[in-house]
């Protein structure tokens, strides 16, 4: 079986700078990129997945992602309910947890739940490299139209070191990316160095705890999950009255219509 697994709010944040401006450009944009996807790795099925809150590392770190500027615009949040309440009418299954972060739950899937499967994780996001490990899992980076490369060395091992300031997670001072990268190819001298200090053993244990992706039980009650099929009736008349010309012209229309009942297909075999 193959599984795509799309990371939700990276394509919804893409979607912000991407094609046109108007009330409905960021919905335009998700939806036209997520039938690029589908028809792209052409799979069985589809996930999209949403954030929930990573209470684990707020314990760790109460200024987790803490650098980050909120997205305050009324019309973004307002598409944004707009695109996850029309995913309700696409074959595909809507997942989150509410205690993780979409990137746990998505490496649940990979790991967990379809271990067996070909998965490909849709977003530009490199944390998922660590997950690559498992040779059954591929990371598109939707930006670069590129499958990412396995990482040399141990990826959250290098990234603990440095540290991720797009999180908020500090590294060691004084250990950039070269030098991580060089430590953790040579791992011995790597614990050397942090059983020397416990102050530089605390930070990069801390930092790898917070980059390790959390595991979920594979029967955990509070997964949060839906599988829908294509309302094709539904789908064409909210796009025509975003007025998404483009999308529900008669060749283009057709498209999606070809990309989505196959998919629907799929998905009812899958559940049966």
């Amino acid at each position: 079986m193959k599984v795509l697994v799309i990371d939700a709010y990276n394509m919804l944040h893409r979607s912000r700078f991407g094609y046109g401006s108007g009330p409905h450009s960021i919905t335009f944009n998700f939806f036209r990129s997520l039938r690029s996807e589908i028809e792209r790795h052409d799979p069985h099925i589809v996930y999209i997945v949403l954030e929930g809150s990573p209470k684990h590392r707020f314990i760790l770190n109460k200024d987790y992602k803490g650098n980050r500027t909120p997205v305050v615009d009324d019309n973004f949040h307002r598409q944004k309910k707009d695109i996850f309440d029309l995913c309700k009418s696409l074959p595909v299954k809507v997942i989150r947890h509410p205690e993780y972060e979409c990137d746990d739950v998505i490496g649940y899937i990979c790991t967990i739940r379809h271990s067996d499967d070909q998965t490909v994780i849709v977003s530009s996001d490199s944390d998922f490299i660590q997950l690559l490990e498992n040779e059954r899992v591929k990371l598109w980076n939707p930006i670069k139209k590129k499958y990412v490369s396995q990482w040399p060395v141990d990826y959250v091992m290098w990234k603990s070191l440095k540290g991720d300031p797009t999180d908020n997670i500090p590294g060691i001072k004084g250990i950039g990316e070269k030098r991580a990268f060089s430590l953790v190819a040579n791992v011995s001298t790597l614990w050397e160095m942090l059983d020397r200090d416990e102050e530089k053993r605390r930070i990069y244990d801390s930092a790898y705890a917070q980059i390790k992706l959390a595991p979920i039980e594979r029967d955990d009650p509070k997964i949060e999950e839906h599988t829908y099929k294509f309302n094709k009736t539904h789908v064409h008349d909210e796009f025509s009255n975003r007025e998404f010309k483009s999308i529900v012209n008669s060749s283009m229309w057709k498209k999606w219509c070809t990309t989505l009942e196959k998919l629907n297909d799929a998905v009812e075999s899958y559940v049966k």
